[in-house]
């Protein structure tokens, strides 16, 4: 196999050698910020790589200089040209100057190592700074000066939404302490316009407008600029509850977790049974005897009725052959995954009695109220961008090494839950989803596809509330019914076997008796007169 090298070219060493030499012999004091622009894992980018790297816009060195999006270039050259305008104060160039000086500090934020010169790196975050600047300035006043005449390659419009997706990729992101170095070296005698043009409240407006759930209140504003950048604020705006005492032994919650033996010889034993049973019914069927019909046809109706009892079993206890109530394979499904979570989907659990209630908080405030029947839900708000931005902070809070993934195991609770387009309808008609994609199966293939190849965690009160549902569930009166049912038929599967066969054998004998002798009376057979 190839080696790979972080250098793209041979000058590429000798700037490393450079800089490791200037911090070491001239003693260059290196700001150890912790690492916060992350390269996105391939485990999660193989799955649906647009939803991590910029279509429209690069911002930063990580995607900046790819082709197809340098065509975006004399745009994003335009928006920073307006606003460095409106300062006057300083020449393009002497901002580049004092960008130099955090070259390293810049350099620490980014996981990958930047195979560019000081300068070249200065110049990127002095025009990517001034674009992104004049696009969070436009964004609630109007924002089609920035973007409404942007094209892509083809020469196809733009529209402005097109832009949000990528500002918030993990990738695609600028630190803030850059963009309050551009503004504090204008601020020498225009302080009134850079106050106008940047406050810490149009950062916190920007990630409120786009945060798929609730946010904070309580943030104060000279916070805002201790976050690393844009999806960092966002993730800690959105009530992410936070877990400092010892962790809890995980609940047993997913569907393809280590099962008992006797479950598994239970599961291929009832493969064999249903093999058997299908082929003595469709022998039975063909039985041109009278009376037949009369056991045949009310076992068809007994089926027929009981099919909607088996929807409401929950998963991994009855695996159903109807192509409907099964996830339709695609690229995602065939690459290694996390194991889902087992709990009935919102539609098994309301035609259980569980009723669902929309909440005015985060995700802390998830539970199961067992007396009241209530499964408690925060209010989640989809839109086209809703899917990049979730897929994009479930990949941070992996990176950031959090002890507990608490956004992470809600995408999976919702994952779960939302199987199909009954279960997303049934979600937005009690106010929990609020849906502004094309249609309610738009959302449920859109949390069919997330959480996939993301480490495990312990979050102790989803895990308990996912709990106390499957609890609840699984000691309602049809579930308990279905599993006595299930456990004798398994249990006793090769007896009914024989006594199927002695009974096939004991019709066919029937069979060819009444085909030499007519036997009207006996069994309602026609004559062949």
């Amino acid at each position: 196999m190839a080696s790979t090298s972080i250098f793209e070219s041979s000058s590429g060493e000798q700037r490393w050698i450079a800089q490791i030499s200037k911090i070491l012999e001239k003693d260059v004091k290196v700001e150890i910020d912790p690492v916060s622009i992350f390269r996105v894992p391939a485990t999660l980018s193989v799955l649906k790589p647009k939803a991590y790297v910029p279509q429209v816009i690069g911002l930063g060195p990580y995607h900046r200089f790819r082709p197809e999006l340098y065509d975006m270039e004399r745009y994003k050259l335009a928006a920073a040209s307006r606003l460095q305008q409106k300062f006057k104060s300083l020449e393009f160039k002497e901002l580049v100057s004092g960008l130099s000086g955090l070259e390293h500090r810049v350099r620490a934020c980014y996981h990958k190592y930047l195979d560019f010169e000081e300068e070249t790196l200065a110049w990127i975050m002095a025009i990517d700074g001034l674009f992104l600047l004049e696009f969070l300035r436009c964004y609630n006043s109007i924002p089609s000066i920035t973007t409404a005449h942007l094209v892509d390659s083809t020469g196809r419009g733009l529209a402005h939404e097109a832009v949000l997706g990528d500002v918030l990729m993990l990738e695609n992101q600028i630190p803030i302490f850059v963009l309050s170095k551009i503004l504090s070296m204008q601020c020498s005698s225009h302080l009134e316009v850079a106050e106008v043009l940047f406050r810490p409240s149009i950062l916190m407006d920007f990630c409120k407008a786009l945060s798929p759930l609730k946010t904070r209140e309580d943030l104060i504003l000279s916070e805002v600029s201790e976050h690393a950048h844009l999806l960092d604020l966002l993730y800690h705006l959105i009530i992410v509850p936070r877990f400092d005492g010892p962790a809890v032994k995980p609940c047993n919650i997913y569907g393809e977790s280590e099962a008992p033996c006797s479950e598994k010889n239970l599961s291929l034993d009832s493969s064999k049974l249903s093999q058997v049973f299908r082929y003595l019914w469709s022998m039975l069927m063909k039985l041109p005897v009278g009376f037949i019909s009369k056991i045949t046809k009310p076992v068809k109706n007994m089926v027929s009725v009981s099919g909607k009892f088996i929807s409401i079993v929950p998963k991994g206890i009855i695996a159903s052959n109807n192509e409907e109530d099964v996830k339709p394979e695609n690229e995602e499904t065939k690459t290694p995954k996390v194991e889902e979570i087992m709990i009935p989907s919102v539609s098994q659990l309301s035609y259980a009695g569980v009723q669902f209630c929309p909440t005015t908080g985060g995700i802390a405030t998830i539970k199961f109220n067992h007396r009241t029947k209530k499964f408690y839900l925060p209010v989640i708000s989809l839109n086209v961008n809703s899917e990049v931005i979730m897929r994009n902070l479930v990949a941070y809070e992996a990176s950031i090494g959090s002890e507990s993934l608490a956004f992470t195991r809600y995408i999976e609770l919702m994952n779960g839950i939302v199987d199909t387009a009954e279960d997303a309808k049934l979600l937005r008609e009690k106010k929990i989803i609020v849906n502004s994609l094309k249609s309610d199966a738009d959302v449920a293939l859109l949390f069919n596809g997330m959480s996939k190849c993301v480490r495990l965690t312990n979050v102790p009160f989803i895990d308990k509330t996912i709990e106390d549902v499957n609890k609840y569930y699984e000691n309602t009166r049809a579930v308990r019914v279905y599993r006595r049912m299930r456990n004798f038929v398994y249990g006793s599967w090769q007896l009914l076997t024989i006594l199927a066969v002695a009974l096939m054998m004991l019709l066919m004998g029937v069979q060819s008796f009444c085909s030499v002798y007519i036997c009207p009376k006996l069994f309602n057979t026609l004559s062949s007169e």
